[in-house]
């Protein structure tokens, strides 16, 4: 599918207030391709009020220092009056997909996304490509054709956009992400990028990071860890790419609390498995959950559920992993370090240390 610029102005065209609506907790591509839709309305149609809104957080730092580094202003949706936004465009997710805070009872005019094309996807303009890695793809491609000046900044956004999407155009990257990528990054902000992949970080990410090595279980190919309560759902995520990095792994499955959900990561090296589908066949019922080949995210609501309730919804999700994958079931998992590597790894405490001569 190629981008139509003309019909993408078309549906906008006369509106004076545009509300840009991307997913929950929003990731590089969905905050940079807001920002992008934003300055392409801009340039394009004049003077247009574009307002950003997602719920949740932004809680990696990288991203926040991406927010930061473009100004990007977000609004949660309990601050609007949706009546008084007669536009609405929707980027980086669709209608009925439940991560997201569009109104059932809105159709948006513009659904501009990469993920799988579903069947609510409804709008008055919709372009959805799931041949492509990341959103921001999509949007440099129209910032190209309406020949806006993206300026470095935008640009080193976009790029950070691809590169995290597709792990650097290692994954599920076609060549329309290779060649914008390539052709943003001549006038990129380098020091800006330098800033956004090398951020400060808190230190609940080392406190976030130990609990999950400490807590990491495996079985044959399959690598896991029960984050328990999160400071926000990117740990999740955050996790899960560490995990599948192991060298004797294929699979990365991970969870984690956040404010009365279950946030689920699933995560595979193999070429064509669905994960998206996968993750909707093994969550419970009342789930929502998406994604690609290789990567998906999924979240159960608790209700109120706390202590062995949370964990037996977390074995039976792994449970039903490894009866997928390895066609087992109610097996034994081990941990990912045994408890003599664990042993090696602590410090042995003062009063029992050997005396030297």
């Amino acid at each position: 599918m190629a981008a139509d610029l003309n019909g993408l102005i078309e549906a906008l065209a006369g509106t004076r207030r545009l509300l840009i609506v991307t997913h929950d907790n929003p990731d590089p591509d969905a905050l940079v391709s807001a920002c992008a839709l934003a300055r392409l309305v801009g340039a394009v149609l004049g003077e247009v009020r574009c307002r950003i809104v997602c719920d949740g957080i932004v809680g990696r730092a990288e991203n926040r220092t991406l927010k930061r580094e473009l100004r990007i202003k977000l609004y949660p949706s309990a601050r609007l009056n949706w009546d008084k936004w007669p536009r609405v465009a929707l980027v980086d997710s669709q209608p009925g997909t439940g991560n997201n805070c569009l109104p059932a009872r809105r159709t948006p005019d513009v659904v501009l996304d990469h993920h799988p094309l579903r069947k609510k996807g409804r709008g008055r303009f919709v372009d959805v490509r799931p041949e492509l890695g990341a959103c921001a793809t999509i949007l440099a491609e129209y910032l190209r054709l309406a020949q806006v000046n993206i300026g470095e900044k935008l640009a080193a956004g976009l790029c950070y956009a691809i590169a995290s999407e597709t792990q650097d155009l290692a994954r599920d990257a076609a060549q329309e992400d290779v060649n914008a990528y390539a052709n943003l990054y001549l006038t990129a902000d380098k020091r800006m990028l330098g800033r956004v992949l090398h951020p400060r970080l808190k230190h609940s990410y080392f406190a976030t990071l130990t609990r999950a090595l400490l807590a990491a279980f495996s079985y044959g190919n399959i690598v896991g860890s029960h984050l328990g309560e999160v400071d926000h759902p990117d740990s999740v995520s955050m996790v899960a790419d560490l995990l599948l990095r192991h060298e004797r792994n294929t699979w990365a499955i991970v969870t984690g609390v956040w404010r009365d959900t279950l946030y689920v990561s699933l995560r595979t090296i193999s070429r064509r498995a669905h994960t998206g589908r996968l993750l909707q066949q093994i969550l419970p019922s009342g789930s929502r959950a998406g994604g690609h080949d290789r990567y998906a995210g999924g979240q159960i609501p608790l209700r109120g559920r706390v202590g062995a309730e949370v964990a037996a919804i977390q074995d039976e999700v792994v449970n039903r992993l490894i009866e997928h994958v390895r066609r087992r079931r109610e097996v034994t998992l081990r941990p990912l370090i045994s408890p003599e590597e664990l042993g090696r790894a602590l410090p042995v405490p003062a009063g029992d240390r050997s005396q030297g001569d």
